[in-house]
């Protein structure tokens, strides 16, 4: 059956409609998981806050695929250099291990924090240069030993 074309609009829309993203988001959802086998894309965060209940650090990815996605690592400038990062970050490789997960992932740009995560034992597998312009952003991957 042919589909005629004329009548779509394709066109660019900034910002981007909310349930726009959430239909794109649940049609390539199911396509992969016709495709590929299930994959519960779970959230996961590990947490530092003072007695007063105030965010001081935090670590926040997905289970996906037999991988954790770390997409946000972050601790409040007063409370750097403490080893903060190295403990949310060996909290989540745990969490890693015991729930069967035998890799993590993550990026980060060259303004930031390269070399701590390098000192954690992740690897640099691709770089893009001029992301941002000037700057070069690293893929890491870490193989975890259960």
């Amino acid at each position: 059956m042919a589909i005629n074309l004329e009548h779509l609009i394709i066109e660019p829309v900034l910002p981007a409609e909310p349930g726009d993203v959430e239909e794109l988001t649940t049609q390539l959802r199911a396509y992969n998981h016709d495709k590929l086998w299930q994959n519960v894309k779970q959230p996961i965060g590990c947490f530092i806050r003072d007695l007063e209940g105030k965010l001081i650090g935090g670590v926040f990815g997905f289970n996906s695929w037999g991988w954790l996605n770390i997409e946000l690592v972050w601790v409040d400038e007063n409370y750097r250099d403490n080893d903060l990062a190295t403990k949310m970050m060996e909290k989540m490789e745990q969490y890693s291990i015991i729930e069967g997960l035998s890799r993590i992932k993550l990026e980060t740009g060259s303004f930031q924090a390269l070399d701590f995560y390098k000192k954690l034992g992740f690897e640099v597998y691709a770089e893009l240069d001029d992301y941002p312009v000037g700057q070069t952003n690293y893929y890491l991957k870490k193989i975890l030993e259960s």
